[in-house]
């Protein structure tokens, strides 16, 4: 049934493109060639007339080789990504972004954009972003000489890392990756519902393999093929609740890219009416660090970021027809699955990409390959809802958009789509810790061998600490694995550096 858009307002603001790319064989394109390739086919895309040249405003989502050490290249860099990215396709925008870190990023930046553009104060953007890690890791295993390097004069708005989460007792008792933050998250989770260890294991293995499934469908994903449930539990054992195939894959080469545009600037420029994708609803929260988060096993900030954007999109999860939900750990799908009722065993689909342990993990951008595929799913289905939640950090930075083809009548200049973070809730922290009971746990594996254990635990006075094995220590971790430690009481003393406390198992385990 076609749709009247007529009475729509001219500053409406519409996504009108997207596009994606992917590299799956390693070869010698850069992050931002990657980026370029997707914000190519999102001009082609929208279908109308002299788009490169009137984008006013182009935004790269911050790449993971300027994002941390771990992930540094050592074949140059752009010191202007988006002007690298204009440059490609032919456009001269007035404003160049270049964004914070996280990959709540893509979902956030569009409610900004659109905020802006409903304001008359950007007219068309281009959001892009890309990861080539894959080629960039070949070139500098096999000592490739790649030159990565672009230098340009003109202006960015360079907005740096943004909220960096982890604290100095966190890093000094070894959580030094995501990993060890999911499974604090993963373990209190399946305490909180009970579950042996093993019965956990089997309903991660069973999600994962659903979004295997969908990944081997995508033609963007980087790896093709499927994985059964039994081959993602059986896969190299990295802590006690994860293998190497339940979790996000950085290794890929892979681009993603949406132009937004207002109602009057797409009828000026011939952008068809079948190619409006509307926002009808979105809200971002930023929740606590997870060490002090009352409920480690869970998000609340996650749950009001949902309920607001529903809220603003008069609908219940019972409406929603398609979903992406980021999905670098477990616990990151079944966090809002289980907010929003839905069932995490994989008999209803929870991505439309496959996910980034199958589909890729390019980086912060992933989310925008979740809403490339909203869009492109929704001009085929213009009668659904769709919904996609990002998440940034150790799901700490949240952010949700609602999508359909559908007009929206929402003034986004006005609307207020932000979670308050002075209302959360937080435990205090413990500096000088002796004694406690177990919170969390994770049980970190090298080569296929428990090797240390993390814990999070609470003084009788309520307040959270992290704390270690030693280095010596390896009695412990067979012990944790043996007997679940939630609960029992751990005793510490100070460690060999500055804010690190070893633990010892007090109560029988």
């Amino acid at each position: 049934m076609a749709v009247d858009f007529s009475s729509l307002a001219p500053n409406t603001p519409i996504i009108v493109g997207a596009g994606q790319s992917v590299e799956r064989d390693a070869g010698t394109t850069s992050h931002l060639g990657m980026a370029s390739q997707a914000a190519a086919m999102t001009v082609t895309d929208c279908r109308g007339n002299a788009i490169a040249e009137s984008i006013d405003t182009i935004c790269v989502i911050r790449l993971f080789s300027d994002s941390a050490p771990n992930w540094r290249s050592e074949l140059g860099r752009s010191n202007n990504p988006p002007e690298s990215i204009a440059t490609a396709i032919g456009a001269s925008p007035r404003h160049r972004i270049y964004s914070h870190a996280g990959g709540n990023e893509p979902q956030a930046l569009l409610m900004e954009f659109f905020a802006d553009i409903a304001a008359g104060e950007r007219e068309m953007v281009l959001l892009a972003g890309a990861e080539a890690l894959r080629n960039q890791r070949k070139a500098q295993q096999q000592e490739l000489q790649l030159d990565w390097n672009e230098e340009f004069t003109a202006p960015l708005e360079d907005r740096g890392l943004g909220n960096i989460y982890p604290n100095p007792q966190e890093i000094a008792n070894g959580m030094l990756m995501p990993l060890h933050y999911y499974t604090l998250i993963e373990q209190a989770r399946r305490s909180d519902l009970g579950m042996s260890r093993e019965a956990y294991l089997d309903e991660t293995a069973k999600l994962m393999a659903s979004f295997s499934e969908i990944a081997s469908k995508n033609p963007y994903a980087q790896w093709p093929g499927a994985m059964s449930a039994a081959q993602i539990r059986n896969a190299e054992p990295l802590t006690h609740l994860y293998t190497k195939r339940m979790i996000a894959q950085d290794s890929v080469n892979q681009g993603a890219s949406l132009l937004i545009t207002s109602v009057a600037k797409a009828r000026s420029l011939g952008i068809p009416e079948d190619r409006w994708v509307f926002m009808h609803g979105a809200a971002q929260g930023m929740d606590v660090d997870v060490s002090i988060r009352p409920t480690p096993g869970t998000s609340v900030v996650a749950g009001a970021v949902l309920d607001k954007a529903l809220d603003m999109a008069a609908c219940t999860p019972t409406d929603i027809d398609l979903i992406d939900i980021y999905s670098c750990f477990p616990c990151a799908v079944s966090e809002i699955s289980d907010h929003l009722e839905l069932p995490s065993d994989g008999s209803v689909p929870l991505t439309l990409t496959g996910g980034l342990p199958f589909f890729g993990g390019p980086g912060n951008n992933y989310s925008m390959h979740g809403i490339a595929e909203m869009v492109w799913q929704l001009r085929k289905a213009p009668g659904h809802l769709g919904l996609v939640h990002a998440n940034g950090g150790f799901l700490t930075k949240h952010a949700t958009g609602i999508f359909s083809c559908a007009p929206s009548t929402i003034d986004w200049a006005s609307a207020d789509t932000r979670i308050r973070s002075d209302t959360t809730k937080r435990s205090e922290r413990a500096n000088k810790p002796e004694t406690g009971v177990v919170k969390s746990y994770c049980v970190n594996f090298y080569k296929g061998t428990p090797a240390n254990v993390i814990v999070l635990a609470e003084t009788d006075a309520g307040q959270h600490f992290v704390c270690s094995t030693a280095p010596t220590d390896r009695d412990t971790a067979q012990r944790v694995l043996a007997t679940d430690p939630t609960g029992k009481r751990v005793a510490v003393t100070p460690g060999e550096r500055e804010h690190s406390w070893y633990l010892t198992l007090v109560s029988d385990c």
